[in-house]
């Protein structure tokens, strides 16, 4: 991709290449999985194609406790779009179901884990147990709502802060902008080295987690809104940013997102 698209030659890529840092679990270590539906209302991952789902009984990367999960689950709802199961470091599990309509169905089940339904808005709704999921990285505790994002690679966070850290340098006295910012991960240990940092989330339940996950924090900045519009804001304004962190989700950033932060 980086030659394909970026135009980058070998020898400028084997400049900048870092080595790469090996995860700590290799097999059965993935926080979250994300099951779709094909024609048949079989449950599958999508395969690379994009366009097709592939079946599947048993996933050797996914955590054994969401495989037994997956394992015992039956859901028969004609509405049902997507299935995603997730696990927070204490062990609590959590079924997400995304419907194509604004109905939530009624749900019975004796399975130990919470429930929630996501809406064709993106809006949560508890069925059973809790609405979030916890996760420990460097002695801190994020909480992530239903229908918010994390790192499915848990014990692989930490060691990415650090490298992200490391690049930085930070000194003390600079203003730092984390866009994309999710639940506030990388501004709760840009804060301790940062004179002011800005985080910018969209989504507002993970906005809304920031807050708690960050409330130790005085120096943190939490900004609910796209980052195209919050990038505009900063053109406008006083405040001077030294760097940025940018996270974005699999689809990367908007050209006006790229214009504005350039």
């Amino acid at each position: 991709q980086l030659s394909r698209l970026g135009k980058f030659d070998d020898p400028t890529l084997e400049k900048a290449m870092q080595s790469v840092l090996p995860a700590p679990e290799q097999w059965h270590y993935n926080s979250h999985i994300i099951f779709e539906r094909d024609n048949s209302g079989a449950l599958g991952l999508r395969r690379i194609d994009g366009r097709s789902i592939e079946p599947i009984q048993e996933c050797h990367v996914l955590h054994p406790d969401l495989q037994q999960l997956y394992t015992n689950i039956e859901i028969d709802y004609p509405q049902m779009e997507r299935l995603a199961l997730w696990r927070g470091s204490d062990g609590k599990t959590m079924l997400i179901i995304t419907m194509r309509e604004e109905d939530a169905p009624e749900l019975m089940t004796d399975l130990p884990t919470s429930v929630n339904v996501l809406l064709p808005d993106n809006e949560p709704v508890n069925l059973l147990g809790e609405t979030v999921v916890r996760y420990e990285v460097g002695g801190r505790t994020f909480r992530m709502t239903a229908g918010g994002t994390f790192r499915a690679n848990v014990s692989q966070i930490e060691p990415l802060i650090q490298t992200v850290l490391q690049f930085l340098n930070l000194q003390g006295n600079e203003n730092v902008l984390d866009l994309y910012a999710g639940v506030g991960v990388f501004s709760a240990f840009l804060a301790p080295r940062a004179q002011l940092v800005t985080m910018v989330e969209s989504y507002p339940p993970m906005a809304t987690d920031a807050e708690e996950n960050l409330s130790d924090l005085d120096n943190v900045d939490i900004v609910e809104g796209s980052v195209e519009e919050v990038l505009h804001s900063v053109q406008e304004g006083e405040e001077t940013y030294h760097a940025a962190v940018i996270d974005p989700s699999g689809r990367g950033m908007s050209k006006e997102a790229l214009a504005g932060l350039l």
